[in-house]
């Protein structure tokens, strides 16, 4: 659970960036949306690591024993954020709730059975980035009413930014996906191979962000970013440490929103 609450400081790490690449005032409604996105992806992500622990009773790791010793406070914590997060509702548009309901949809198909649209291992990252930046970017730029078609260069910067930290996870599971029949680019390709695409969707990412904002301090945070992100790349394998994974890469979601604050 743990991991499920650092991954939803990241998520609020990440609309507050946009808040303040766009200079959207954090009033009462704007805070209410940044408990949303706190308290749904903690949601999200309980519910998915716990189904996927429950259907796989038979391999017993430190996780899934954490997870069936607390499972009621799990639940509570489950049942807690869903009450709060209908509240929050009534601070958001009927279109930014169709559109997080999309979301919501799209993150319960993607381990759900039989839909388990994670088996579609070479648009797995690219599905997961998508649902990231429809959260943390587009709905606030939709309920600010700062969405333009410049804005959606960042929103692309966004999407690909995401999508390396997605692929480097991909080498974390290369044998286990490969056991599960799940074809991604790091098992069908390698390795290197990954870290290359990984590399040119840096290179991509800073360009989107160029066309977005040329400021100095603006590109000056973006290259600190992506000087990081590239060291990451070349340091990822296969056998790192789980915690290098979910507090160093996942990390770089915090890392990104605090370079943007002090620059």
């Amino acid at each position: 659970m743990y991991a499920n609450v650092f991954i939803a400081v990241c998520a609020f790490s990440q609309v507050l960036l946009t808040y303040h690449l766009f200079d959207i005032p954090v009033n009462f409604d704007n805070n209410a949306y940044l408990a949303f996105v706190l308290l749904a992806t903690f949601l999200q992500y309980n519910v998915q690591r716990g189904y996927y622990i429950v259907n796989h009773v038979g391999q017993i790791s430190p996780r899934s024993q954490w997870v069936l010793k607390h499972k009621k406070l799990i639940g509570y914590c489950i049942g807690a954020s869903l009450i709060i997060l209908l509240f929050l509702c009534n601070n958001l548009s009927m279109l930014s709730i169709g559109i997080m309901v999309g979301a919501e949809i799209i993150s319960t198909l993607y381990y759900l059975q039989p839909f388990n649209l994670r088996r579609h291992g070479y648009i797995k990252p690219f599905l997961i980035s998508a649902v990231w930046v429809i959260s943390c970017g587009l709905v606030p730029l939709i309920e600010n009413q700062v969405l333009t078609n410049h804005s959606a260069w960042f929103l692309v910067s966004q999407f690909v930014f995401i999508s390396v930290l997605c692929m480097l996870f991909d080498i974390k599971d290369n044998d286990k996906d490969y056991l599960s029949g799940v074809n991604t680019y790091a098992n069908k390709f390698g390795v290197t191979v990954t870290k290359i695409i990984c590399g040119v969707l840096v290179v991509v990412g800073f360009s989107c962000f160029y066309m977005f904002s040329n400021s100095p301090s603006s590109i000056i945070a973006s290259v600190i970013l992506r000087m990081f992100l590239l060291a990451t790349i070349l340091f990822t394998n296969d056998h790192r440490h789980a915690f290098y994974y979910y507090l160093w890469v996942d990390g770089l979601l915090i890392l990104q929103t605090i370079l943007f604050f002090i620059f």
